[in-house]
């Protein structure tokens, strides 16, 4: 099977080079194709003298860019981890205190009992509690979206 396979690859080899035709027409303008003109003009195939345009040199050139750019250092390392940790950090304390903040509307939405420092019951309006939950939902809204 496998013979079968590189026999086929080698037949095929041939008819994948394509001749590069160069010629001068009558005015003096010169053309590079890939198919002999059809005017009778003296055509030259200079596929030999050129050289492969698709060859894969991205290793070497890679290499030679980590020569120039070595990449990150490890200090660089280090701060883009702490930075990392810190916004990861900052995300969490955010999603907590967004979901305080919900807790809190929820508790507005229904009865509710306020209390001062001293544990006395402090008497407010349904207007004003109210006017407390639409606050909170629009600083939710700004907030924790």
């Amino acid at each position: 099977m496998k013979a079968r396979i590189l026999v086929l690859l080698l037949c095929l080899t041939p008819l994948s080079q394509a001749a590069i035709y160069r010629w001068v027409d009558e005015s003096g303008k010169v053309h590079f194709s890939d198919k002999q003109p059809e005017n009778n003009a003296t055509a030259q195939d200079i596929s030999g003298q050129l050289r492969p345009l698709n060859n894969d040199s991205s290793t070497t050139e890679t290499e030679k860019l980590k020569t120039v750019f070595p990449g990150e250092t490890p200090e660089e390392k280090a701060f883009n981890a702490r930075q990392k940790a810190e916004q990861e950090k900052q995300h969490l304390h955010k999603q907590r205190d967004c979901q305080k903040a919900r807790n809190q509307l929820r508790v507005l939405r229904g009865r509710v009992a306020f209390e001062d420092s001293e544990g006395n019951e402090i008497i407010i309006s349904e207007e004003e509690r109210q006017q407390r939950a639409k606050q909170l939902a629009k600083q939710i809204q700004i907030h924790c979206s």
